[in-house]
C-alpha cells in the first residue's frame, strides 16, 4: 500500500475505533436515544455513516456500487444494533479492500459524474478527506449523543443510568 494512503486509512481505522468504543457499552436504549424528533440517534448516525463511508470510499474512489439510499439512513426505525454495526463493518471491509489498492497518484484523478451542487466532480483524493472530515463532525455528534443521553435518561422519573 502506498505510505501516503496507508497513513489515512490508519487514521481512519483509529477514529473508527475510538468511535465504536465509546458506543460499545451504550444500552439499546441509549443507542437508539435522540433528543427529539428533529435529531437523530447514536444507531441512525452510525448507519449513515457506514453508507456514507460506502459511497464516498467505495463507489467515488473504488468504483464499488455502493447502491446507497441516503434518505433511508435517516428514517427514524430504531434500527437493530446488530445491522447497524454489521453495515459499519462491511463499509470498513470495503474501505480497506478499496485503499489497499491504490496510490496518491490514483487519487489524483476526478470521480466519476454525480449529482453534486455545481462544478465538476471533485478529484479522489478530496473523496477521501471529505469522508475523513464527515466522520470526524458525526464523531463528534455521536459523543454528545452519548453523554446528553446519558443524563437525560437518568434525569427522567424513575430513570435509572443509562449506560
Amino acid at each position: 500500500m502506498d505510505s501516503a494512503v496507508q497513513s489515512i486509512a490508519q487514521h481512519l481505522d483509529e477514529v473508527w475505533s475510538s468511535l465504536l468504543d465509546a458506543v460499545k457499552p451504550v444500552d439499546d436504549e441509549l443507542f437508539q436515544w435522540c433528543p427529539g424528533s428533529e435529531f437523530n440517534s447514536i444507531a441512525i448516525l452510525l448507519r449513515h455513516l457506514a453508507g456514507s463511508e460506502r459511497w464516498w470510499i467505495g463507489e467515488a474512489i473504488g468504483g464499488v456500487p455502493a447502491n446507497r439510499n441516503r434518505d433511508a439512513e435517516f428514517v427514524h426505525d430504531s434500527p437493530r444494533r446488530e445491522d447497524v454495526l454489521r453495515a459499519v463493518d462491511e463499509a470498513r471491509a470495503v474501505t480497506r479492500r478499496v485503499l489497499a489498492g491504490v496510490t496518491v497518484q490514483d487519487l489524483a484523478v476526478r470521480t466519476p459524474p454525480y449529482p453534486r451542487r455545481g462544478g465538476e466532480p471533485p478529484t479522489k483524493i478530496w473523496a477521501l478527506l471529505h469522508y475523513l472530515e464527515h466522520l470526524g463532525y458525526h464523531r463528534g455528534q455521536i459523543l454528545l449523543l452519548r453523554n446528553l443521553g446519558r443524563k437525560m435518561l437518568a434525569a427522567r422519573p424513575g430513570g435509572a443510568t443509562a449506560r
